[in-house]
């Protein structure tokens, strides 16, 4: 069952982040051989594609540089194809094609515009210090739109993020989806203060999973919550036994918190980071999502940060290297949402 399990996480993002833009970018240059009409079909699902998983795919399990290849290789086939479909003679037009193409392609532009969208937010935001140190940090799920967070329609976790780092290879982890949790670059990172405030709730004790098993029964699994003057800040999925504060404690940024895990209901090691408005309600998700800035930017999937050693207590001075080639609106503030529905089943901490 866990084989069967893990072969059902990977295969899908194997087969849409490198199989698909390779098959569209053949499809390109294959239907250039019969005119422009029936290339241009070819082209605009591939570009619409392209331009989507370039913005939402989850680009950690690859990296970087593979990201920007495959972007090249579709590119790249568009170019070549429209050079090669203006001198070929025209065939028959392929209606079905024509219409089956058209149509997906024109779901993905929808999808890749609600990318886009989801890199900006409106309103007040809670300013803080990046919650992680020691390397460099990417985000996994992060945004104002499901398109980039799946977070995103949850109340209290709308503006939720799960972080992942980056190894030398500029992956999250040695290998797809291993089932070790020392493969994966995150696991036991350091995690320190985002804020100054009151520990107001520890749960420890849950012990850490190897992937993909996880604790569907205590879907934050060890985490805290750091009270602030005007919202509660969320740490999830802590290493069982890091956590190296207590209820009542007055913490700091930049001081040590706790070491990052895979405990409770989530796929892989990771930090899930969300705040909600107001002092602490006696449990996670009892009021409505705090937008988040991490020393002035609002951090979305794919965002490569190094941060600094965070030791000020000024948090929205602390300081943030971006390494990411588009950063995504950081002069930008968010808007914070409505007080409804916060019952919704807990299972949504669950990284996708």
């Amino acid at each position: 069952m866990p084989r069967l399990r893990t072969l059902a996480i990977v295969a899908p993002v194997v087969i849409v982040h490198l199989a698909l833009p390779l098959i569209f970018a053949y499809a390109v240059w294959r239907s250039a051989a019969s005119g422009i009409a029936n290339w241009l079909p070819a082209v605009y699902l591939a570009l619409t594609f392209g331009a989507f998983i370039y913005l939402a795919g989850a680009w950690s399990w690859f990296g970087h540089a593979v990201r920007l290849l495959l972007a090249g290789v579709t590119v790249g086939a568009a170019v070549a194809g429209a050079r090669r479909s203006v001198a070929s003679p025209l065939m028959s037009l392929d209606v079905i094609d024509l219409i089956v193409r058209g149509g997906v392609g024109t779901m993905f532009l929808i999808a890749t515009v609600s990318a886009v969208r989801g890199r900006r937010v409106r309103g007040p935001a809670l300013d803080l210090a990046f919650p992680l140190r020691g390397g460099t940090f990417v985000i996994g799920q992060g945004g104002s739109t499901t398109a980039v967070n799946y977070h995103a329609d949850h109340p209290s976790q709308a503006w939720a993020l799960d972080i992942l780092k980056l190894n030398a290879a500029g992956i999250r982890a040695n290998g797809l989806y291993p089932a070790e949790l020392a493969r994966y670059a995150i696991y036991e990172a350091e995690v320190v203060g985002p804020c100054d405030g009151v520990i107001a709730s520890v749960e420890d004790g849950v012990p850490d999973r190897p992937p993909p098993e996880c604790d569907e029964g205590r879907p934050a699994g060890n985490c805290l919550a750091i009270e602030t003057e005007t919202a509660t800040v969320f740490l999830a999925h802590l290493k069982s036994g890091s956590i190296l504060v207590q209820v009542g404690e007055q913490v700091r940024v930049g001081q040590s918190l706790a070491r990052v895990g895979n405990s409770g209901n989530t796929t892989e090691p990771h930090l899930h980071v969300h705040a909600e408005a107001g002092k602490y309600a006696g449990q996670m998700m009892a009021g409505p999502g705090v937008p988040l800035r991490f020393g002035g930017r609002f951090l979305v999937r794919n965002d490569r940060i190094t941060p600094s050693h965070e030791t000020s207590a000024d948090s929205a001075a602390s300081p943030l290297k971006s390494v990411s080639a588009a950063s995504g609106a950081e002069a930008e503030s968010a808007e914070t949402i409505s007080n409804a529905d916060h019952a919704r089943d807990a299972e949504d901490l669950r990284q996708e």
